[in-house]
């Protein structure tokens, strides 16, 4: 090769070696992988730590040359709002071009149980279910939450009317009291009395609803689970004493449950 024009291609050649260099950048690497590669055992990359004041507001993040913030922008967020529009929570988020996105999925559920075996009669009218009265239950997160209210009842003894075989229907209400709502649950299930005297009770009878409310974080609100047993001149006692109350929830087996599930905004 013509030494002169090596000597003319040594500075193109500098050039693109430099290019090739800057174009990707490493951190405690020689060998970057992509256009920015952080390689370390011990640390982690701390992303700018900011107080968000809503979801839909880019501030007090600025784009340093001026104009909109750009798509893509990430940090992480320190701060929690419960104005029920628009909330931010603590964690990491990416600006879309028109709001702050979340990168993490909230979660958030609470399960409240029956906590001892309860008898109903039929002349108390509305009786709290043992665990589920006066109960409080605090939002994580402002926006939609399924509640699922799982009851179950079984009824007491029938009586004895005739010869041969005597089947009856012992029913009843649950109700479900939550901020001021109440939902009633119909609850119905049948016993039997042999002609030799065998009693066939407490048949489990099961059956829930489902709602769905807009709650606000950092907002408590209280809930009661009730029942109230309906008198049934063909149960013993007509359901009021004895053998004739009604069957309310075992809480190792089958209790009643009041359960609450974020599922979004």
């Amino acid at each position: 090769m013509n030494l002169k024009y090596f000597k003319n291609l040594l500075p193109v050649l500098s050039l693109l070696i430099s290019f090739s260099t800057i174009a990707q950048v490493g951190i405690n690497t020689t060998t970057p992988n992509g256009i920015l590669d952080v390689s370390s055992s011990t640390s982690g990359i701390v992303l700018p730590r900011v107080a968000l004041t809503a979801t839909n507001i880019a501030s007090p993040v600025l784009n340093p040359q001026g104009g909109s913030l750009s798509v893509g922008t990430v940090v992480y967020n320190t701060n929690t709002t419960s104005t029920g529009s628009n909330d931010v929570y603590k964690g990491i988020y990416v600006w879309t071009g028109t709001e702050w996105f979340n990168k993490f999925t909230k979660k958030h559920a609470e399960l409240f149980t029956q906590s001892a075996f309860f008898q109903p009669a039929a002349n108390a009218g509305w009786q709290k279910i043992p665990g589920l009265e006066n109960r409080s239950f605090v939002a994580k997160y402002t926006g939609t939450y399924k509640i699922e209210v799982s009851v179950n009842f079984g009824g007491g003894y029938a009586k004895n009317k005739s010869t041969g075989t005597d089947v009856a229907a012992h029913e009843g209400n649950f109700r479900f009291l939550f901020n001021g709502d109440t939902e009633t649950i119909p609850a119905k299930t049948s016993v039997t009395r042999t002609d030799t005297g065998t009693q066939y009770y407490a048949i489990w009878e099961q059956a829930s609803i489902v709602k769905y409310v807009e709650l606000v974080a950092g907002s408590t609100y209280t809930l009661d689970l009730e029942f109230d047993l309906i008198s049934n001149t063909a149960i013993v006692n007509n359901g009021n004493s004895s053998t004739g109350l009604g069957y309310i929830g075992i809480p190792d087996h089958v209790p009643c449950t009041v359960e609450f599930t974020y599922i979004g905004d």
